[in-house]
């Protein structure tokens, strides 16, 4: 698989164990930041039943769409470019879940509340936006680890790094969505599932 991840397939499974919990049958899934498409593809032939949409940037579609065509299930959907600096709008609506995994403390600021934004649209009545990642509570890190990553990412791009749950969850009650579980995961990271609400 071109552009694999150990990291993206380490932690599958145990998203896949969320994922599942929330998801029914006939569902569609609407993934942001797919990378190569090791999430996808592993969500997809595991969950035959949902239809998987991924999405990314355009220099990262060509990887992605290669890795789909070689080795995605019928379910899993060709990818889409999706730019969070230039979001389309003409994307189709009402998908059940908008999944983003590693996504928050890679883009900046603005583009982080551009995504909560972008999914509360798309968002059928009571959706699920399940953002998967490391975060600080407090304005403190979970762990030595985390606070080593976060200057990591601030060293490779000043306006990358670890955000604040706090921050997270205002962002999302101002476009109605409810946290319904924070999920404690491997390697210090949380799965963070929200509920669109009327």
């Amino acid at each position: 698989m071109q552009g694999f991840s150990p990291a993206a397939d380490n932690n599958k499974s145990a998203i896949l164990s969320i994922l599942s919990h929330y998801l029914s049958v006939g569902d569609h899934v609407f993934e942001i930041g797919s990378g190569s498409g090791q999430h996808a593809i592993h969500m997809s032939a595991s969950l035959p039943e949902i239809q998987w949409q991924p999405s990314d940037r355009a220099i990262n579609l060509p990887t992605l769409s290669s890795n789909i065509l070689e080795y995605g299930p019928p379910n899993l959907r060709p990818p889409i470019e999706l730019d969070l600096d230039k979001p389309s709008r003409a994307i189709p609506s009402a998908v059940q879940c908008v999944y983003a995994a590693n996504v928050m403390h890679i883009v900046r600021e603005a583009l982080g509340a551009e995504l909560i934004s972008w999914a509360a649209e798309r968002l059928d009545e009571r959706g699920y936006l399940i953002l998967y990642g490391p975060y600080r509570y407090a304005g403190e890190f979970t762990t030595e680890s985390n606070k080593n990553f976060d200057e990591w990412l601030k060293k490779r791009d000043s306006e990358s790094g670890i955000r604040d749950f706090e921050w997270v969850i205002k962002l999302a009650a101002e476009r109605a969505l409810t946290l319904v579980k924070d999920h404690a995961m491997p390697a210090n990271n949380q799965c963070l599932v929200f509920q669109k609400t009327a």
